[in-house]
């Protein structure tokens, strides 16, 4: 009778196993290909260069998180089966790098004697989540915390990037936090202009044609 409790117990433990479903495989996402040319394509004189970015302990791994601002707005929560594949500061690292960081530098002959020194760029990334205004509807939110020091000046700015996602899911999420990505790049880039002119008269950077 025992032999036949322990059998009976063991054949309900199998089936109730193959009656639960298995987790899905966990999909993890980077910020994909460079579809765009550089924003930044030249330094007037210096290398201009993207050290990398740092995050808070929350966000410092590589969870995709999301925001139900609708339900409560106060707690970030990570999607089950969908992540980054690297921690979220550590792809905008890359990313600004590539769009920033010029492949060659064009050298003032008045300051070539100053050619070795460097604008950099650092930053902290503040937020970086697909936030939900409602059950279907959602966008991606980037904000960084940003400081640029070239020689003898440094400036400091804090960025905030909105774009809409397409779909309310992870895939979405990700494809809105890529435009963020973008779109942050183009706004780097004008700064470093602005302040480059404001503090030595010549532009630091800018684009091909002049904006």
């Amino acid at each position: 009778m025992r032999s036949i409790i322990v059998l009976a117990a063991a054949s309900l433990a199998s089936a109730c196993s193959l009656m639960t479903p298995a987790d899905p495989a966990k999909t993890s996402f980077d910020f994909g290909p460079l579809t765009s040319n550089p924003v930044l394509l030249r330094t007037v004189n210096r290398p201009f260069v993207v050290t990398e970015i740092t995050a808070p302990a929350w966000l410092d791994n590589s969870s995709m998180y999301y925001r139900l601002v609708y339900r409560n707005a106060d707690n970030p929560l990570p999607y089950r089966a969908s992540g980054w594949v690297m921690p979220p500061a550590a792809l905008l690292t890359r990313r600004l790098q590539a769009q920033l960081s010029p492949v060659t530098w064009e050298v003032d002959d008045r300051t070539a004697g100053e050619s070795t020194q460097r604008y950099v760029l650092s930053g902290e990334l503040l937020e970086f989540e697909q936030v939900f205004d409602a059950p279907g509807h959602s966008r991606g939110v980037l904000r960084l915390r940003a400081a640029i020091e070239g020689g003898s000046w440094s400036a400091e700015r804090t960025f905030s990037v909105e774009e809409p996602a397409p779909t309310p899911d992870a895939r979405g999420g990700v494809v809105a936090l890529v435009r963020c990505s973008n779109v942050l790049a183009r706004d780097i880039a004008e700064w470093v202009a602005t302040i480059g002119r404001d503090s030595g008269g010549q532009p630091v950077a800018g684009s091909p044609s002049g904006h």
